[in-house]
């Protein structure tokens, strides 16, 4: 597959498939065309890219949580639509550091000497931004408790 089709399939940047390119060690098949096109093979897909189901479950949860609250107050245009689905990619950034969080540690080999994981530090600021956004249109996060009563509707 082209770099520009893996990307739009899992709905990341082109870069963000360029660099799993380089970390997954993607083995790549030049085809003779006019335009020299490079196509990827996907050997060992990141798992970063498969969502756990329970995860995929909770996202359209609190995705349609905070909808619901921008209709309740009057707030469903464009503008605030967009800022939840920021909110949203922001969400699956979140779990996507939390994994690499969970898989290389805190701390990760470095040149020399270990190094701290940027993980960590780009899932603080991750957060923060995820509060602001939450903070600008006045809503909250999904209440928790409900999540196994609305199980079923899912």
């Amino acid at each position: 597959m082209k770099y520009k089709d893996i990307a739009e399939k899992y709905g990341v940047k082109e870069n963000t498939v360029k660099s799993w390119y380089k970390r997954y060690n993607w083995k790549e098949k030049k085809e003779n065309s006019a335009h020299e096109s490079v196509r990827v093979e996907i050997v060992d897909a990141p798992p970063s890219i498969e969502l756990v189901p329970s995860h995929n479950k909770l996202r359209l949860l609190i995705e349609r949580d905070l909808k619901d609250q921008l209709k309740l107050r009057g707030l469903d245009q464009s503008y605030y639509i967009d800022l939840v689905d920021d909110y949203m990619a922001l969400w699956d950034v979140k779990n996507l550091l939390i994994e690499d969080i969970n898989e290389r540690g805190v701390v990760v080999p470095g040149m020399y000497v270990e190094k701290k994981n940027d993980s960590v530090a780009e899932l603080n600021k991750t957060n923060a931004q995820m509060l602001r956004i939450l903070a600008e249109l006045g809503l909250k996060a999904a209440d928790m408790e409900n999540v196994d009563d609305e199980d079923d509707e899912l």
